[in-house]
Parts: structure tokens; sequence; C-alpha cells
């Protein structure tokens, strides 16, 4: 039987700055309105680790000795994080204060650690920093000499693209000595326009975050979290159930697991409710700029949500194709770069908000109305988490969802690059768990393929 929970020992806490500032940075980087959409909380981005032939001390000294250039590159990220005494809008001051480097310990071995049960897993690796500190770089070394490496940031300043990238960049760093292209951080590509201009329709997408709008604290201690494994064979085939059966445009993956996903929260919710909601996070990179290529290595927000509401009857007698279909629709209305800039501009007349502590979240991520699952993605995105001692067995992002009542998945490529995917149930209501569990293409991902050790388990 795996383990069922792991205490951390802090075993360094120091703060690390960057060595070469850059020169004619500003000393204060204010973050763009699309940025104050999703605003400040904690995020993690947790890499699990076999031991590497080299041992712990060589890949500590490794990450140690290359943090400081990684720092110079990413500035800001040695900076603080503050809010503007007038409007309490939050900034950086990127004052070289330093980034947080922690090492910690778990006294189990990896193949102890059931990555099934979330929160008993990555849940217990990632270690909690200051708010006001914009990275911490976390290292824990287990018993069996495999460890986690996890960039701890703020959502104010990164996405998931940009998550990527911080990591991927990272790597290189430590691995190579140097990063082969460098960040970009001007927020003046997403100014807002003089006078703002959006649809009426943008303020049904967004409600107040307030207590008001949240499930009540014993509604949250029932949502469940679990981690699953989708094979390559598995995708395949489900993608080709997805596309048209006369031939056209076929199917992503993506999409098809998209369609398979609404399809299970139409029979979880039953007859519940007569409808049910899919929502899809969007990164709008090549939107917004789909010539140079620039945005590819920006760093902050640049990511939307849509959504989509349908009968449960229909959608459990719909083919497979025809929700994919379906998917597909509502993903490619919000992919413009009119969408991004609208957005800015939405905001732009609610930065008010901050005077009195106020946040605006989107209406589909509160689970009030019909039930509704929000769905994200770093498919699309190259992840490169190796320091030189080998590949990830797996990074995911983690982060506390508070008192939200929608349903919520995050899906990721292996790093072992075989095709197989991570599907990260991070917000999951009881009667969702039973069903999804109950569906053969959701494998638990309980070892991840660690070996497990001969004799009894803790």
């Amino acid at each position: 039987m795996a383990a069922r929970r792991f205490h951390l020992s802090i075993a360094s806490r120091t703060l690390v700055r960057a060595s070469r500032p850059q020169p004619g940075f500003p000393a204060v980087l204010a973050v763009s309105n699309l940025d104050l959409i999703l605003g400040p909380f904690p995020i993690f981005l947790v890499s699990v680790y076999p031991a590497p032939a080299a041992g712990l001390d060589a890949v500590l000294a490794a990450v140690r000795g290359a943090f400081p250039a990684y720092l110079s590159s990413f500035f800001p990220f040695a900076g603080r994080i503050v809010r503007d005494p007038e409007t309490k809008i939050p900034e950086v001051q990127c004052n070289n204060a330093g980034a947080e480097l922690v090492v910690a310990d778990a006294a189990v071995p990896l193949a102890d650690v059931d990555f099934t049960e979330v929160d008993r897993s990555l849940g217990l690796i990632q270690i909690p920093f200051d708010a006001s500190i914009p990275m911490s770089l976390q290292l824990v070394r287990f018993a069996c000499g495999g460890f986690a490496l996890t960039v701890g940031t703020t959502h104010l300043l990164a996405d998931g693209r940009a998550f990527t990238i911080l990591l991927s960049a990272l790597a290189e760093m430590v691995r190579d000595g140097g990063l082969s292209r460098e960040p970009l951080f001007d927020r003046s590509l997403f100014k807002p326009r003089s006078p703002p201009w959006y649809s009426a329709s943008l303020d049904a997408e967004f409600a107040r975050f307030t207590p008001e709008t949240m499930i009540n604290p014993v509604l949250t201690a029932a949502i469940r979290r679990r981690l699953y494994r989708i094979e390559a064979a598995d995708l395949a085939a489900l993608q080709a159930a997805a596309s048209p059966p006369g031939g056209g445009r076929r199917a992503s993956r993506f999409v098809a697991l998209c369609a398979h996903v609404w399809k299970l929260v139409a029979r979880a919710v039953g007859d519940a409710d007569p409808s049910c909601r899919m929502a899809w996070i969007v990164d709008g990179r090549k939107q917004v700029e789909p010539s140079d290529g620039a945005l590819d290595r920006y760093i902050g927000n640049v990511v939307t949500y849509t959504s989509r509401e349908a009968s449960v009857a229909e959608l459990m007698r719909a083919p497979l194709h025809d929700v994919a279909a379906a998917v597909r629709a509502a993903i490619a209305g919000v992919m413009t770069a009119a969408r991004f800039q609208e957005l800015a501009d939405w905001m732009e007349e609610r930065k008010a908000a901050f005077r009195d502590g106020g946040k605006w979240t989107e209406e589909v991520n509160l689970g009030l109305g019909s039930p509704a699952l929000v769905i994200s993605g770093l498919l699309p995105f190259p992840i490169d988490g190796d320091l030189g001692f080998g590949k990830p067995r797996l990074v995911m992002p983690w982060l506390r969802h508070g008192r939200l009542g929608s349903a919520n998945v995050t899906v990721v490529p292996s790093p072992s690059g075989d095709g197989s995917w991570f599907f990260a149930a991070t917000r999951m209501w009881p009667r969702l768990m039973e069903v999804v569990e109950s569906d053969p293409l959701l494998k638990p991902a309980a070892n991840l393929g660690q070996a497990t050790p001969a004799g009894p388990r803790l």
C-alpha cells in the first residue's frame, strides 16, 4: 500500500540574486491588463525525476551554480511584488532582492508516493512561499535518490506557456550554461485603446470574486483531485472516433479528448440539471502576433476563457464527432487578436476594483448555475525539463483552487515522448469522480513507473 502522507524537512532556504543585473531594465515592471484578469495567486510547476547516476549532490550543485545567471535573464523574478500605494494595482520592483532557493527532504522513496492522489503527492511536494517573492525554486530530495524540482511563481506574471519557458530555460541554463533565446517582458504589446471598447457580452463572462460568489468550505472539502494517464494508442483511437466518418477535417487529439470529457460530465450530471458546460483556457500568442513569433518567448499572460453550454440529453445521444465539432467551434471563436484587445480594454475600466481589494474571475470558474468543467493543457508547448541528468517522469502544474465550484482538468504530455498524456483532474465533484473512475480511457498514474522496492510499503 502506497504511503498516504509524507512530510518535508526544510534543509535550507536562501535568497539568490541575479549575477548580472540587466542595464537599463525598468526599476518597476508594470503588469498588463491581461495579467490583472488572472491576478496574483501562487502557481507551481512540479517536475519529478528518477534517481540520477551522478547523485543528488551533483544536481543541487548544478542548480545552485546556474540560478544567478538564469535570474539575470529573468530579472523581474529576482525582484519583489508590491502594490501601488494609490491604485493598489500590483507591480514588480526590479530591485534584485533575490529569488528563493529551497532545499528539502522527504523520508520516503518516490515509489511509495501514490501520484494518483494529487493532494498526497504534488500537493505535499510544493512548498508555500511569501506572496511578495516572484519565484521560489524548490528541490525536494527523496530517500531513493530521486528528486522533484518545482518552479513556484504567481499567475500575475506567467500563464501556461510562460511556465514552460521558465522550466525549459532553467534546464537549458543548468545543462548548457546559457540560453539560446532570451525571454520577452514587454507589456506595451497589450495596451488598452483610448477610449476602451469591448463587446457588452464580456460583462456576462466575468464576476467579482467575493465570499458571496464562492461555494462554502464544506462543499469545497468534498472536491476530489486525481491524476490519470492516457496511453498513446487510446488517444489515437479516440481521435479516430471524434473525426467525421465521411472524411473532412480530422479532430485533434485535444479536441477529441474534450468531446469525450464533455460526454462524461453529461453522464455525471444525469437528471440533476438539464444542461452542463465546458470551458477552455486558450493561448493567444499566435493570434496576437502571428508573424515573427516574438511572443513565443513572452513571459506574462496571453490566455482567455471560452465556454459553451449544451443539453445533457443531447450530449448523451450525440456521436462523438458532433460533440468534437462543437468543441472546435467554441475554441475557434476566441482565437482572434480582437478578442485579446477587448479583454485589455475591458479590464482598463475595472481597475478601480483593486482599491478595495477586489478581484474578477471568469463566471464559469465559480461553478454556479449549470455544472461546468474547465479544461486546459500544456500540449502545444515544448517542455524541456532535462537538467543534464535525465528527463523527468512528470511535469505538472499545481495550484490551490480555493472555493471554486467548477470541475477542472489539466492535460500535459508525458516527458517520455511516447505520445501518452497525463490527465490531472484537479477539481472533481464526487459524482464526476465515480464516472471518471469507471472510464477505461483514464488509468491511475500511481507511481510514474518508479520501481517498487521489496518489502512492506509505508
